[in-house]
């Protein structure tokens, strides 16, 4: 038996569970699923962020000719003005989504160690909020 996650006997505080501090344990929890997702949504947003530049710099590097615009899943032939526009549109309409989200998730961070302190100065060692500390991977 590992003791490595174990709690010392003198660690463990005997703390009754209120409502209130199962409500907190609670919504951490679901703020840390929603982080995940979040952050999860970001890094996607800031991978097509990267494939929209190299799109306009590979239109700044064409020779005037049409190009052909993925809609969906289908192709339109554009002129190369009209595509860099439309990236220039998506680049603008996708940073304001990264921003948004890179809002929600300081927020939920900011949230988190509201409760984490509260929930650390109720409950002490006994409880344990912290990131692949859980030893169940």
């Amino acid at each position: 038996m590992s003791s490595g996650h174990m709690l010392r006997s003198e660690d463990e505080v005997d703390v009754e569970v209120r409502p209130l501090d199962q409500a907190n344990i609670n919504e951490f929890g679901r703020l840390n699923a929603r982080l995940h997702e979040a952050r999860a949504e970001s890094d996607s947003l800031k991978k097509k962020l990267e494939h929209l530049d190299d799109a306009s710099t590979e239109l700044m590097m064409g020779s005037g000719n049409d190009v052909s615009l993925m809609l969906g899943d289908c192709f339109v032939t554009v002129g190369e003005e009209e595509a860099s526009e439309f990236c220039e549109e998506r680049v603008e309409k996708i940073q304001s989504d990264v921003d948004e989200i890179d809002e929600e998730i300081s927020g939920i961070l900011t949230r988190q160690s509201d409760l984490k302190k509260s929930l650390y100065g109720r409950f002490g060692n006994s409880i344990n909020l912290e990131e692949g500390n859980d030893g169940g991977d």
